[in-house]
């Protein structure tokens, strides 16, 4: 075959352009791969943003829940606290109160105790005097044969015995020490007999009710 002149050329230009041509098309899909890589890249960093963001959030949601769980706990401690000092308050008064009573229940059977052991003390101090007017008048009589003396003798040894059974019983006063809290003395006296401070003569029987002084004895008290 034979060329004619400027075919040659033109073959040429054509086969440029076709590698332009060729070169733009691998330029544009390169551009488009990069393009497209570029939008998956910047997708991935977005979506790896959201990501953090959501275990940030989600950080944060679980960090608020524990606060939440926290103050909670705190308040339900303060409240058990609070709720048992209140127990300890009424606790304490409830002993106290259980103390008062059981006192209180003492103290009333003491009372009871002594009222029953000394309810005959107004009947035992009414007979006193006519225990102290029967020794007088024994004392009286002279003749301590007489038979009127022994049958009044035999009566005031009843009476005694009956005061003994019933623990009235006398105090003994002459030549002991003098003692306020059994003695009342009326004078003091000189005296031989008994030492300084000791009764030396007893003018009133005293007389006790089981442990109690119903009547102290009225003395004379020997001197220093």
């Amino acid at each position: 075959m034979t060329i004619k002149p400027g075919e040659d050329n033109s073959c040429k230009c054509e086969k440029k352009c076709e590698d332009v041509e060729d070169i733009k098309e691998q330029n544009t899909h390169q551009n488009q791969v990069d393009d497209e890589e570029q939008k998956q890249a910047e997708t991935q960093k977005e979506e790896a943003a959201r990501e953090e963001q959501k275990q940030v959030e989600s950080q944060e949601e679980v960090n608020l829940q524990e606060q939440t769980e926290t103050q909670e706990i705190d308040k339900l401690n303060k409240l058990l606290e609070d709720k048992q000092k209140e127990i300890d308050v009424y606790k304490n008064r409830w002993l106290r109160a259980q103390a008062d009573f059981e006192n209180y229940k003492k103290r009333m059977q003491r009372e009871i105790q002594e009222i029953n052991l000394y309810a005959g003390e107004l009947l035992v101090r009414d007979i006193l005097p006519v225990i102290d007017n029967l020794e007088r008048a024994l004392d009286s009589v002279k003749d301590k044969n007489d038979a009127v003396y022994k049958g009044v003798q035999l009566i005031y040894q009843q009476l005694v015995d009956v005061l003994k059974k019933h623990e009235i019983r006398e105090i003994e006063a002459l030549g002991k020490p003098f003692d306020p809290n059994y003695h009342e003395a009326v004078m003091m006296v000189e005296s031989e007999e008994f030492k300084p401070n000791t009764v030396a003569e007893v003018l009133l029987k005293g007389y006790m009710y089981h442990s109690k002084v119903i009547r102290p004895s009225m003395v004379k008290v020997a001197k220093n």
